[in-house]
């Protein structure tokens, strides 16, 4: 009996029990499925994906695991291969109230700022999903079920916003535009870190930040302050509009006037030019017959002159010739003239001799009027 032992446990020691007892497994288990109708059946449904998962650890049986992002119904092999399902659904994790009701419901996001004052979110929404491919790093890494929501969604969401948010003061929180790029930047770090486990988040929705009553006070008083510089500055503004458009409006009729006085100058222009070459015409005409009159009348003058000075000559010429002639003829000539033309002058001429007084004369006794 020992040596018959022996001889069995030699053989077994010779053979390649993987390649025995592998194939010998499986068709068992496979015959077992087809007799017993033991194979496993899994439903997987709109907005779902799932991940087989080989718990036998052997090639024979498939990879180690897999990811199944296709709708239908699918197959599996109990005791061997595990599946489990995921919900890849848009999902909201609302930060509200003092309390955690569930795993979608956290309590209210609270932020400590960089001045030290306290603000907080009444109700903060986390819009997120599941990224099919990457269910089995998911649940690899944070279990399966909803386990991902408490332990990575939840915790790095809060972490990451109260960091981004409390790196601003209240009087910064207080403008929407700063955290409004704070949420966009949180809503980046959160995904840098949940992305690359099959977590994304889509929106961050968040309402105005709210403030211990002095601070709100505080911040009321300044926007009321910066609303009325912005109704200021609008109004200065619209009044500047209204200088542009007056001046826009002013120029524009000076414009037109000054066109209108351009053309009323330039056909004035027009006028003048026509007077002048008129005047110019008439002068031109005046000198030409001027010019031929005087021509004409000097002339004429030259001719009179010319007659004249023939004359002139030959009345002087007789003159010299009667001078000469009376000349030549001696004192007889003087004689003759006074007596035929003083002496007939001196017939109403009377004299009476003059004698000096043998007295001197009073002249105050000199009869005045005679």
């Amino acid at each position: 009996m020992a040596n018959v032992i022996d001889n069995i446990i030699g053989r077994l020691q010779g053979l390649d029990l993987s390649k025995v007892i592998l194939p010998s497994v499986a068709a068992v288990i496979l015959l077992g499925g087809l007799f017993t109708g033991g194979f496993g059946l899994v439903e997987i449904e709109p907005g779902e994906a799932a991940v087989v998962y080989n718990t036998t650890g052997l090639g024979l049986f498939g990879d180690k695991q897999r990811v199944i992002q296709d709708q239908g119904t699918f197959t599996f092999i109990p005791f061997v291969q595990r599946v489990e399902k995921m919900d890849i659904r848009p999902q909201v994790l609302l930060m509200e109230g003092d309390n955690d009701s569930d795993m979608n419901h956290v309590k209210r996001l609270t932020v400590r700022a960089a001045d030290g004052s306290k603000l907080w979110f009444d109700r903060l929404e986390i819009h997120y999903q599941t990224i099919a491919a990457l269910t089995d790093k998911l649940i690899e890494h944070h279990g399966k079920g909803d386990a991902y929501k408490e332990h990575a969604l939840a915790v790095h969401s809060r972490e990451v916003l109260r960091n981004e948010f409390g790196r601003y003061t209240f009087l910064q929180m207080a403008d929407p535009s700063t955290y409004g790029v704070a949420t966009s930047q949180a809503r980046d770090i959160i995904n840098s870190r949940l992305e690359p486990y099959g977590l994304v988040v889509t929106q961050l929705i968040t309402p105005k930040p709210r403030f211990r009553p002095e601070v709100e006070k505080a911040i009321e008083d300044r926007q009321s302050s910066e609303q009325e510089v912005e109704v200021q500055k609008e109004k200065r503004s619209r009044l500047l509009k209204q200088k542009e458009r007056k001046i826009r409006d002013v120029r524009q009729t000076k414009n037109g006037e000054e066109k209108a006085l351009l053309a009323q100058l330039e056909g004035s222009k027009k006028e003048a030019e026509n007077s002048a070459v008129a005047t110019r015409r008439e002068a031109d005409k005046y000198s030409i017959n001027t010019t031929a009159v005087c021509e004409a009348e000097r002339d004429a003058t030259i001719t009179r002159a010319t007659a004249n000075e023939v004359a002139y000559r030959k009345d002087a010429e007789a003159l010299a010739a009667k001078i000469n002639a009376v000349g030549s003829r001696g004192a007889d000539v003087l004689n003759l003239e006074i007596a035929e033309h003083v002496f007939p002058q001196l017939v109403g001429v009377s004299a009476t001799p003059i004698s000096q007084p043998a007295t001197p004369i009073d002249i105050r006794h000199v009869d005045r009027g005679n």
